[in-house]
């Protein structure tokens, strides 16, 4: 059986987590789908640390921190991760700020739904694409190193 997509979304607005569970929850084909709530960015750190969530979706700002010092913290020790920005702040400069840190897209508030599981869905196909190539890369590594060992 298949580990379920984990989905973290760390925002401080409980009805925005719960908006975004409920809908992905009864989308026609969601999966196995495990969603993940933080309400800041040090319960964010801990449960992307606990749980090894595939995608975050990240609010910029948070009532302890700032998500995109969230993003380039968390990213060099999670590359793979898929992180997409979800905010309501109408500056477009933190938003490509977040992109140069490693995001791999946003959406703006009040969320689009639609769009958000579509990105959603790009992301998770970015991250298994990417999660194959390093597969690869260390089953050739292996390979080569157990045929020097020969």
């Amino acid at each position: 059986m298949n580990e379920p997509m984990r989905i973290m979304v760390v925002d401080d607005e409980p009805e925005i987590r719960g908006a975004i569970e409920r809908y992905l929850a009864f989308q026609d084909d969601p999966g196995e789908v495990e969603i993940i709530h933080a309400g800041s960015f040090a319960e964010g750190l801990a449960r992307l640390e606990a749980f090894s969530p595939l995608i975050v979706l990240q609010d910029i700002n948070l009532p302890d921190g700032n998500g995109l010092q969230f993003i380039r913290q968390t990213k060099k020790k999670y590359p793979m991760v898929q992180f997409i920005v979800i905010t309501g702040a109408s500056d477009l400069d933190r938003v490509i700020e977040a992109l140069a840190h490693g995001a791999s897209d946003y959406v703006r508030k009040p969320l689009d739904m639609p769009l958000l599981a579509t990105v959603i869905r790009e992301a998770a196909s970015r991250a298994r694409r990417w999660g194959d190539l390093l597969w690869g890369e260390y089953a050739a590594e292996t390979v080569t190193e157990d045929e020097v060992a020969l």
